[in-house]
């Protein structure tokens, strides 16, 4: 059996399929997460927060540091 029959897609290929970029996009979050070392309650409030917001993990995130860095200069 070759190995192709389980690739969904590969650099190259055209738009990601909407199911793999969801996966992607959930794997970049958790990674994201974890290498900011926050608390378990802290990880799930941006969790929530952004899927109340539909948003990404990635742009919830980034949407809270550029109003905290606006308010701050």
């Amino acid at each position: 059996m070759s190995s192709d029959a389980n690739v969904i897609w590969r650099k190259g290929m055209g738009d990601m399929p909407a199911n793999a970029k969801s996966v992607v996009e959930e794997a970049q979050a958790e990674l994201l997460l974890k290498a900011l070392q926050l608390p378990t309650e802290v990880a799930d409030l941006i969790r929530y927060n952004a899927d109340k917001n539909s948003q990404t993990v990635n742009d919830y995130i980034s949407t809270v540091l550029v109003g905290y860095l606006k308010s701050a200069s």
